[in-house]
């Protein structure tokens, strides 16, 4: 199959960025060759930008969907051999390559969290406490003691 994209790739598009911080830099050229255009190792351009789309045009939300196919594609070849000394376990690729998904969506996340969308919470400690204490008619917890005075 020919995963054809432009090239050499242009780092000021989103498909560029894509494949820069996938990566998936290395390509040869067509047969018959075209001007402008190479078949690259793991994916043409028109899957790139599936993959943007699908991640809503973020370049690491794409890349986390990507993962997650490759996560799939792996679980599906996952098996365990051992004969003697060799032991050959291909079972917790699809485990690594989810992990490497959700850590794309985390970047994708703490993207929309810097653009300052204003659609997050984030709860702090203010600094106050109770000192301990319990008010009147609730459940005892270890560590703390009774008062019928004022709570901080």
């Amino acid at each position: 199959m020919v995963n054809r994209g432009v090239t050499p790739p242009d780092f000021e598009s989103p498909v560029g960025l894509f494949r820069a911080s996938y990566p998936d830099l290395t390509y040869v050229a067509l047969d018959p060759p075209e001007a402008g255009y190479g078949d690259y190792v793991e994916l043409s351009d028109l899957e790139i930008e599936g993959f943007l789309a699908l991640g809503g045009g973020s370049i690491n939300r794409g890349i986390g969907h990507y993962y997650i196919q490759l996560s799939g594609q792996a679980a599906l070849r996952s098996k365990s051999l051992k004969d003697y000394d060799l032991a050959v376990d291909l079972t917790k690729r699809a485990a690594d390559l989810r992990a490497t998904a959700q850590f794309y969506f985390g970047l994708a996340d703490d993207e929309d969290a810097l653009a300052g969308d204003g659609d997050w919470l984030e709860i702090v400690p203010t600094g106050q406490s109770n000192g301990g204490v319990i008010p009147e008619a609730t459940i005892p917890q270890y560590g703390r003691f009774y008062t019928w005075g004022r709570i901080n």
